[in-house]
């Protein structure tokens, strides 16, 4: 029996239903809050073969998922085929284009070589044989004579093997399309919105080029070459550089071809203003919680003498999870009786998750810390004086507004909308006070200080928790993020009942 089409197909990576986290519990959030609206899910997984292992249940008006592994196993051959001269002549092209920030052909590449999922060249074509040597060979001796060929020839191909899988990859058919990142699932987004001419939305929660860029800064894997003696700089190396532009221009690819362009606060618009999407297709619309789940948590006094200090969320090198520690043994020199608990998953990383165990034991305050792994966090808010966040990048942290509607004051370091969250987007939000502290990035003393600030000073916990929990109510809403998405699904696919209809002009900026 064949699978009714989606009204929304969400383009989806690393993410939900196979990972846990902010992005995945807001598309969760999102599912079971429409549930008149069919949704169908397409997933890109780091490797292909066997699905990962489901984290969430789908709620039943999840009518398809289809997951796609970008790495890993081989494109099989198909007996006598070539890559034809007429589509090695469109790629290089649109490569040389794209060199020069014009994006602008991708509808005529699709249109030649693969107007639609397993039409046009084979993988196996794309990826090997003469006429895709010639291909890497060409943009080598134009681009990057100077180095490593055989360095250069493995970056190209674990560059482009992912777009050939995407190319290629069946989508599920929907009234509308929605990708909630750039990269390559804004890639496969806007490859749907230029074949079926359907309206495409995107939302970014974290700026995904720049993510991935400090991610590949901190790289090991992507070789650098060695800096010439008496150099001044440290250039982060070519490859690195390579991979940092290809995520740019998957970013420009998508902007370039959404309907709407959403985002949750008002650094992140600015931001996507600056990396070349179009101001009037953007929008904020900011993350919202359940607020009485969490301010309905009756709080748990502790020991006298007692802190208790907090981080919740994956314990992956993003979040810093180190500067956390560093920070909690300073802590612990002035407050004898701090205690620290570790709140959020450990699979994701697992070598990080023992360099942080072992920086722990190494400073001894192993005792003094637990690991709790994946747990249900509303046994911990009540049960915590300071949350804190180290994060390097972030969105909009759903954990802030959690541990602010349950009472809890936070320590943040001032990135993505953190400072919004605890000091106020706009004059009757600052009017009601500060919820928090905030610090630098990678600065265990400063994060040290602020935590201390909280510690000897109860009252002024008690403050900002109240600040923080009627920031919650007043602004960042469950209901009011649902409100809003509903009538821009409405507004671009024109109800859950209308299929195939043409995209109309994008949204200006503010309110949908």
């Amino acid at each position: 029996m064949k699978t009714p089409p989606a009204d929304v197909c969400l383009f989806l990576e690393g993410t939900y239903p196979y990972v846990t986290g902010g992005v995945s519990a807001w598309i969760h959030q999102l599912l079971t809050a429409l549930p008149d609206i069919r949704f169908a899910l397409f997933h890109i997984s780091a490797a292909s073969g066997e699905e990962p292992a489901r984290r969430y249940a789908l709620p039943p008006n999840v009518v398809r998922l289809v997951n796609v592994g970008i790495h890993g196993g081989d494109e099989p051959p198909v007996e006598g085929e070539a890559l034809p001269a007429q589509a090695r002549h469109d790629i290089k092209q649109f490569h040389d284009q794209a060199r020069q920030s014009d994006l602008s052909g991708l509808e005529d590449l699709l249109r030649r070589i693969s107007p639609a999922p397993g039409r046009g060249p084979s993988g196996h074509q794309l990826m090997y044989g003469k006429p895709s040597w010639e291909i890497v060979r060409q943009l080598y001796e134009e681009r990057a004579p100077d180095v490593s060929f055989l360095d250069y020839f493995w970056t190209w191909r674990f560059t482009h093997l992912p777009i050939v899988r995407l190319l290629r990859a069946p989508v599920p058919e929907a009234a509308l399309y929605h990708a909630v990142s750039t990269g390559w699932a804004g890639l496969v987004a806007a490859m749907t919105r230029v074949r079926t001419g359907r309206p495409m939305l995107l939302t970014e929660h974290g700026i995904y080029a720049r993510e991935r860029r400090i991610e590949i800064d901190q790289a090991e894997w992507i070789y650098v070459q060695r800096q010439m003696p008496m150099t001044l700089h440290l250039d982060p190396g070519f490859f690195k550089d390579l991979w940092s532009r290809l995520f740019n221009r998957l970013s420009r690819l998508t902007y370039a071809h959404a309907d709407l362009i959403a985002t949750i606060f008002e650094g992140n618009r600015q931001a996507q203003i600056l990396d070349g999407a179009d101001p009037a297709k953007t929008v904020v619309i900011p993350n919202g919680i359940d607020v009485e789940r969490f301010a309905s948590l009756q709080p748990v006094p502790g020991a006298p003498g007692e802190l208790r200090v907090g981080f919740v969320g994956r314990v992956v090198p993003i979040k810093d999870v180190k500067t956390f520690i560093r920070a909690f043994k300073i802590v612990t020199e002035s407050v004898p009786g701090a205690r620290a608990v570790l709140v959020g998953p450990t699979d994701e990383d697992p070598e990080y998750v023992v360099e942080c165990r072992t920086l722990a034991a190494t400073l001894g305050i192993a005792d003094r810390m637990t690991f709790a792994g994946r747990a249900d966090v509303t046994e911990f808010y009540p049960r915590l004086d300071v949350l804190v966040l180290t994060s390097l990048s972030e969105g909009l942290p759903l954990v802030i507004l959690e541990a602010s509607a349950a009472g809890v004051p936070v320590v943040a370091t001032d990135v993505g909308a953190c400072r919004e969250l605890l000091e106020g987007r706009e004059r009757r939000d600052r009017a009601l006070g500060p919820s928090g502290l905030l610090t630098g990035i990678a600065d265990p003393a400063a994060t040290a200080a602020a935590i201390l600030v909280l510690a000897l000073d109860p009252g002024l916990r008690r403050e900002m928790g109240q600040a923080g929990c009627a920031r919650v109510r007043a602004y960042y809403s469950e209901a009011d993020l649902v409100k809003r998405y509903r009538a821009i699904y409405a507004r671009f696919a024109q109800g859950p009942g209308a299929r195939h209809e043409p995209a109309p002009a994008g949204l200006p900026p503010g309110h949908p």
